[in-house]
């Protein structure tokens, strides 16, 4: 692995929602992208091409990795064929997409002390190659607040 690059990536704005903004589920994430070409899974390992890997209160896969290596270590799903597949993985909030936008409908309700607090989520976008390799160490982050109340 090469060492940490610390350059500006601007390829990824997230638009939607706004930077800690309260919303209520479901809530839509969208984001513009430049110098990317959309592809997705082509098999290709460009760095200026594939799709976006989206992760949900959780960090994503390091560089150079699938999303497969997140899960690397659950010992049931090694022992499933074609584990992991993408519900497996999405039951884990990781997700993968060709669109510029993507719908969370569903968040795990606050218990406890943390049901009394002000409920704030995480959303990661990262470029995975058309390979589902993560595309250097950029990732684009936005955090919004849920709003449960009827």
């Amino acid at each position: 692995m090469r060492g940490l690059n610390f350059a500006d990536d601007e390829r990824v704005t997230i638009v939607a929602p706004g930077d800690r903004a309260e919303v209520r589920l479901p809530v839509t994430v969208t984001w513009t992208v430049r110098d990317f070409q959309v592809t997705g899974p082509d098999g290709s390992s460009r760095r200026d091409a594939g799709y976006f890997g989206v992760y949900i209160d959780r960090a994503p896969q390091p560089p150079e990795r699938k999303q497969d290596w997140l899960v690397k270590d659950d010992r049931r799903c090694a022992q499933t064929p074609g584990c992991p597949d993408e519900a497996f993985l999405a039951q884990r909030d990781v997700h993968a997409t060709k669109q510029t936008s993507f719908v969370i409908d569903r968040l795990p309700s606050p218990t406890g002390n943390a049901a009394r607090r002000r409920e704030f989520h995480e959303v990661t976008i990262v470029l995975l190659n058309g390979r589902g390799e993560r595309i250097g160490e950029s990732a684009f982050v936005r955090q919004f607040e849920v709003d449960r109340t009827t």
